[in-house]
This record gives structure tokens, C-alpha cells and sequence, in this order.
């Protein structure tokens, strides 16, 4: 009995300490609740930028790395070329064939990307 008046007494101090707020202290309270929520916010979106800007520079690193692997693998390819053709019709016409054949292929990607850029909307009217 003594455990049920004192479950009592407890609800009863609860029920007094709610009604005792009043409304300014509890609009202070909602102010100062949304001031913590946007200061956490402000956090949580520090965090994941520093942590996504590690993960960029990570994927820049590679990706310079395999742009220089591959820049090295084209380079090979041309030079072996150049001296493939260079056994059957000799230096110049080897290094004028390949020469050629890479301003060819470079003068064409470059009409390519020409008429893609022309193509794009600079507007969103274009579109």
C-alpha cells in the first residue's frame, strides 16, 4: 500500500512540475531545443564533407595515376609502331605515316567534341 501512495505522490509531483511550466518556458525550451538540432546538423554535415573531400582526393589520385598509365601505354603503341613500319619503308616515311595517322584521329575527336559542344543548351529555354 505504502509502494501505491508513493507511485501516487510521484505522479502527483509530475503532474504539478508539467502544469508549473509555463508557456514562455517551454517556447524557451522548443528555441533552445532547435538551436542544439541545428548546431548537431551543422556537425553531421562537417563530418561527411571532410570525409567525402578525403575520398575525392583519393579518387583524383588514381585517376591521375591510371590517366599517366595510360598517356605511357599510347606513347608505347605509337613508338612501337614507329619501328614496326620503320623495317619495311624506313625512318621518315615510318615517323610521317604515324604522325599523320595520330593528327588524323585527333582532328577528327576534335570536330566531334566541336559539334557536341554545339549542341549542348547554355539556356534552360534551349532545352
Amino acid at each position: 500500500m505504502d509502494e501505491e501512495r508513493l507511485a501516487d505522490e510521484i505522479a502527483a509531483s509530475i503532474a504539478e512540475e508539467e502544469e508549473a511550466k509555463t508557456l514562455t518556458k517551454q517556447v524557451t525550451d522548443l528555441i533552445d531545443d532547435a538551436r542544439n538540432l541545428a548546431l548537431v546538423e551543422v556537425e553531421y554535415y562537417k563530418t561527411k564533407l571532410s570525409v567525402n573531400m578525403a575520398a575525392t582526393k583519393r579518387i583524383l589520385t588514381m585517376f591521375g595515376i591510371g590517366l599517366i598509365c595510360g598517356t605511357m601505354a599510347i606513347i608505347a603503341l605509337i613508338l612501337g609502331l614507329l619501328l614496326i613500319i620503320a623495317e619495311y619503308l624506313g625512318p621518315v616515311a615510318a615517323t610521317a605515316i604515324v604522325t599523320g595517322t595520330a593528327l588524323l584521329i585527333a582532328a577528327i575527336l576534335m570536330k566531334k567534341a566541336v559539334n557536341a559542344a554545339k549542341k549542348l543548351p547554355l539556356d534552360e529555354n534551349d532545352a
